[in-house]
């Protein structure tokens, strides 16, 4: 999702209101909140800064970054979180149809912008980009040339059915589910012996990704990371 540096470019970005439409629960504490569109564009995988006011005094506990589930052709924005206890998941769940939160730039670069074949390496909830690079690539009648490795501390996937569904009707995009294993190159290359020989897409919890990013360029691969600031080993 971000970085350090990219966190303190998002400082002092123009912001707006978005409204709360729904919201639903995926699987096990895995919750979608939809809301409608401003007036930003997208491309998938990127994200944008989310304030809810009321909360504390702390700025930051105001504030809090999400990757957009959604696709730009669903024509609304999805946030898709693990519910916490921390004072801002505690505030989102709280609102209802009509609330508003606020908005600020997109920002980041975990975007696709190529039709030949990848791996997407997905830890818990660092799916979210994954799906929407999928459904838009799907609505708009793209090539899906991936193959999606899907790590879950249990086997309670998020978008499963989707995935599933994507899979059945398009060849050449493939899924892995993969419970309780420890995410590490040994083990994407064992699920996914090409990724020797492609670009490796990773998402998931930041020390994760910081601890398997090395691993893989070690091993030769091409990857683009996204980070989830936040999450661990154990909560992902």
């Amino acid at each position: 999702m971000l970085d350090t540096e990219a966190a303190s470019a998002a400082e002092g970005v123009l912001m707006s209101n978005i409204r709360l439409i729904s919201s639903n629960d995926e699987v096990d504490t895995i919750r979608t909140f939809v809301f409608e569109t401003d007036d930003a564009t997208w491309q998938p995988g990127q994200y944008r800064t989310y304030t809810i006011s009321g909360i504390e005094d702390d700025e930051d506990a105001r504030r809090h970054y999400f990757t957009i589930a959604s696709a730009p052709s669903e024509d609304v924005i999805h946030i898709s979180t693990r519910v916490t206890d921390s004072p801002f998941k505690r505030a989102l769940q709280k609102l209802q149809p009509g609330d508003t939160v606020e908005v600020g730039a997109v920002e980041g670069d975990f975007t696709i912008d190529t039709d030949e074949p990848v791996v997407f390496v997905a830890a818990g909830i660092g799916v979210t980009p994954f799906r929407s690079m999928i459904v838009e690539r799907t609505m708009t009648s793209q090539p899906l040339p991936f193959h999606l490795v899907y790590y879950g501390r249990d086997d309670s996937f998020a978008f499963k059915e989707l995935f599933d569904a994507t899979a059945a009707r398009h060849d050449e995009f493939t899924v892995d589910y993969v419970v309780g294993e420890h995410v590490s190159a040994e083990s994407i290359l064992a699920h996914a012996p090409e990724a020797k020989t492609r670009t490796v897409y990773i998402s998931g919890p930041e020390p994760m990704i910081d601890a398997v990013g090395p691993e893989l360029e070690k091993a030769g691969v091409t990857i683009k990371q996204d980070w989830f600031p936040g999450y661990t080993d154990q909560t992902y």
